[in-house]
């Protein structure tokens, strides 16, 4: 009861926290214009640094070897170097916009805009997805809780706040939750390294592989790279921070900060997943998590860090989500957005009780994401009809999943044909190569014909 406790007053804290906050209709999806680098940083880190980074990494580091830990710690950066190039641009040419998909319409039209806009929903929902799944792996794991009930409890209060006060709301509570998050983790990592010798660390890390550096690793790695890179520029949560920078330094500035910080995090959380796969622990998503010796108290204090995590992390998926499909896909406004928020979170709760492995969430619609990006962004100054857009995105998809069809063997291929891996359970390269190459290309050939 103490734990639930512990949760409760954690989340009640963040709500009170937005009761103050004043909301227009406009402010519900986007704020006007007026934030600065040290908001918009910790805002950027916060929002992306959910529950995932205590499981995918580790998940990843233990499938893995050297190259998939750099590799997934750089792939959480890459992001913010496409928004510090892109982001300036894209912000001036849609002066009133809240997402992506709105700059798109004005580029390709309405046909193009509501296939970035599902794409985009389908790789956020699947995020969201996986941040309630990552519930259901480490709270139990910490304390005798039920992971359904703190879902229910963080989906509840986040809906709460944001029903009233919409992105303003996730901005606001993003500042302290990324100070939280940065202490917390800070105490977390001092615990690990007070219980664990560095020489220790330094073996066990080379026994899961650190240090081993073979060619499917670094395939696997390369994918997961251009995987989340592609796949993140379509998380609107970081497009509503964009638009709502007050100039192109804050969007530069904060990019770099939030970059480095997140690919630190999942570095850091990476090798502590190398070091669990070297002791032996035989549960991926927890390797790094099962190597703590947990007083009542630091059991307590990681209650409170995943607590924040999550919570960051959810009420900005929910909101983005919201966002799109209220602003690009119904064309309606803020009341039909609250609506979509409540239904967001019981399918993503339901959902997440299914999830068995974190990573495999994100790279179905990875895939998709990866197969859209460079059509997208070729014409960025110019206007043109949606079929540029449309053309290059389908034939790729239909090209990597005939790929996948043709040459994957289903018996030894853990993903079958709809999950994007390779035999050892990693990012298969070859699949989102013949994606991306094939969206470049049919891009660069429609463009010409048709010219």
């Amino acid at each position: 009861m103490i734990a639930y406790g512990i949760v409760l007053v954690t989340l009640f804290f963040v709500y009170l926290r937005t009761t103050r906050i004043q909301s227009s209709d406009k402010e519900y999806f986007v704020l006007n214009k007026t934030e600065g680098v040290f908001g918009l940083s910790l805002s950027f880190y916060a929002s992306g640094m959910g529950l995932w980074i205590l499981t995918s990494p580790a998940e990843v580091a233990w499938y893995g070897l050297g190259y998939d830990i750099y590799g997934y710690a750089l792939s959480a950066a890459t992001p913010f170097i496409l928004i510090y190039f892109f982001g300036p641009k894209i912000a001036s040419l849609t002066p009133e916009g809240a997402t992506l998909p709105q700059f798109i319409e004005k580029r390709y039209g309405s046909s193009a805009q509501k296939v970035v806009s599902i794409v985009a929903v389908l790789y956020m929902t699947a995020f969201l997805i996986a941040e309630f799944a990552s519930i259901n792996f480490i709270f139990p794991e910490i304390v005798e809780v039920s992971g359904l009930v703190i879902s229910i409890f963080i989906g509840f209060f986040t809906f709460l706040y944001l029903n009233k006060s919409g992105f303003k709301a996730s901005y606001v509570t993003d500042r302290f939750q990324g100070i939280g998050i940065i202490a917390l983790l800070g105490v977390l990592f001092t615990v690990w390294f007070s219980q664990n010798p560095i020489n220790d660390l330094v073996e066990y890390s080379k026994l899961g592989g650190i240090n081993s550096f073979e060619t499917f690793s670094f395939k696997s790695a390369l994918a997961v790279v251009v995987a989340v890179t592609a796949a993140e520029v379509f998380s609107q949560g970081y497009w509503q921070r964009t638009f709502s920078a007050e100039n192109t330094k804050s969007i530069k500035s904060a990019s770099v900060f939030a970059g480095l910080g997140c690919f630190v995090t999942i570095l850091l959380l990476g090798i502590a997943g190398a070091v669990g796969a070297g002791k032996g622990i035989e549960s991926p998503t927890l390797s790094f998590i099962q190597q703590l010796e947990l007083s009542l108290p630091m059991s307590f204090l990681l209650l409170l860090l995943c607590t924040l995590l999550v919570a960051s992390s959810v009420d900005t998926l929910e909101n983005a989500i919201s966002s799109t499909i209220s602003l690009d896909l119904v064309k309606k406004g803020v009341s039909e957005a609250r609506f979509i928020t409540a239904g967001l979170v019981v399918f993503s709760i339901f959902c997440s009780i299914y999830v068995s492995n974190i990573f495999n969430v994100f790279l179905v619609a990875d895939l998709f994401a990866v197969c859209l990006v460079f059509p997208t962004f070729y014409k960025l100054k110019k206007n043109s009809e949606g079929s540029f857009l449309l053309v290059p995105f389908l034939v790729s998809i239909g090209s990597a999943y005939s790929y996948r069809f043709f040459f994957i063997d289903t018996n030894i291929n853990p993903g079958g044909i709809f999950i994007p891996t390779d035999a050892y359970g990693l990012a298969d390269l070859n699949t989102f190569l013949v994606g991306l190459a094939c969206s470049m290309l049919v891009t660069l050939a429609y463009n010409k014909i048709v010219k």
